[in-house]
């Protein structure tokens, strides 16, 4: 629970530090809070609690400064404007399903491997990939400055002929202040802290499903175990969600993000062990959806410039949005005797609005771009051109493309 707060808090400050002073530079404090937590962890057996708790000290290190790498990596997709959203997909995925580390890790400490020694060598994989980051970083500062500023490292111009695009070059307090932000504000409010809900009951849920069904406790343990695994793998989704992108668009995602988490919870619904492990995949994959749309629409939106601060802030509202979730858990443990069911119908009810809102920012986004497209060869030009972060732009310059457009309104 300290960690999952830390990483919160953390949010916010650690988004603006990725602003402000780069990923290189973040990527070596987050590198040296991972090693020191790492190495607090390995040795926590040795030196217990006699003086002070140093699992829980090391552990809270550990969850800052993998949030800290995390915001680091929303930095690499911009170098790759063509390949930015499946970039982010994997970012995302990948980060969640970090955490199958720990049932690994239990399989070779049960099989006799000491717990020093594990996590000694997960130490020295900590050292040599934070390494090799900071190098790999270091070596593509000019191609970093340059996304930044609104050209990709490999020339394309990262430009689209929409609202999305003139909020990249406003200052971060009126990107606030936008139905844009508001949007994905209470998207992410909503859509995270359901996340975590189930996250927090899905055991309890599946224990009570098997005592219904007179399963054995061997069992019922194999059958978490499984679920446990099943969850981190996300990263199967990806292909699922570059085509929703490349489809739809990111707003049509956040749509389609939304029908799969109203579907688990149904799922979740139906007292069969059978389909709460199929119900398993189906969260595995809405997670995957989740942040990764939540990354690639602040993306696409608000650019490079202020997406750590955007991400650091979307966060931060569900951390807070998330503290109703022991009261939530609490009330369905005593007050309905450990039945779940009002708790799941109640995180359906209050996801719905999302369909609407959504709907009246695609709306937005479909007026704003009809003047555009009242000239075809202009429009087509556009079409070309746009989604550089999302779908992958044509390659060419921004001279090029401006030329392009001059020529097009002169016409023949």
């Amino acid at each position: 629970t300290l960690a999952t707060t830390a990483v919160s808090l953390a949010a916010l400050p650690g988004g603006a530090f990725v602003d402000k002073c780069g990923p290189m530079v973040v990527s070596f404090v987050s590198g040296s809070l991972v090693t020191l937590g790492l190495v607090g962890i390995s040795l926590c057996k040795v030196y217990g609690t006699t003086h002070f708790d140093v699992f829980l000290v090391s552990f809270v290190t550990l969850a800052i400064g993998g949030s800290l790498t995390m915001f680091c990596g929303y930095a690499l997709p911009f170098l790759f404007p063509s390949k930015c959203t499946l970039l982010i997909e994997l970012t995302s995925c990948l980060f969640d399903a970090s955490c199958i580390i720990f049932p690994v890790f239990k399989m070779f400490y049960d099989s006799g491997v000491k717990f020093t020694v594990l996590w000694a060598f997960y130490v020295g994989v900590a050292v040599v990939s934070y390494v090799a980051l900071i190098i790999s970083w270091s070596l593509n500062r000019e191609e970093l400055a340059r996304s930044r500023s609104g050209n990709s490292a490999d020339g394309e111009e990262n430009s689209e002929g929409s609202e999305s695009s003139a909020l990249q070059d406003q200052p971060i307090s009126k990107q606030f202040r936008t139905f844009n932000f508001v949007t994905i504000l209470l998207f992410s409010s909503i859509q995270v802290v359901r996340s975590n809900i189930y996250l927090g009951v899905v055991d309890l849920v599946n224990a009570h499903i098997g005592e219904l069904a007179g399963m054995t406790s061997a069992s019922l343990s194999t059958m978490t175990t499984v679920v446990g695994l099943i969850i981190p793998q996300g990263w199967i989704a990806v292909p699922l969600i570059e085509l929703s992108i490349h489809r739809l668009g990111v707003c049509g995602t956040l749509q389609v993000t939304s029908a799969i988490g109203v579907l688990y919870n149904v799922l979740q619904l139906v007292p069969s062990m059978a389909v709460q492990v199929i119900n398993a995949v189906l969260f595995a994959s809405f997670r995957a959806f989740l942040f990764s749309i939540i990354t690639a629409y602040n993306a696409e939106t608000f650019g490079p410039k202020t997406l750590g601060r955007i991400m650091g802030v979307c966060f931060l509202a569900a951390a807070i949005v998330n503290l109703s979730q022991t009261y939530l858990v609490q009330m369905s443990l005593t007050t309905f005797n450990g039945n779940f069911t009002p708790l799941n119908i109640f995180t359906i009810l209050v996801s719905l609005p999302m369909f609407v809102i959504v709907g009246v920012l695609q709306l937005k986004e479909r007026k704003n771009r009809a003047p555009q497209q009242q000239d075809p060869a202009i429009a087509d030009i556009r079409r070309r051109i746009s989604r550089a972060y999302s779908h992958g732009a044509a390659p060419c310059t921004e001279a090029q493309i401006k030329e392009a457009l001059r020529a097009a309104e002169k016409g023949p």
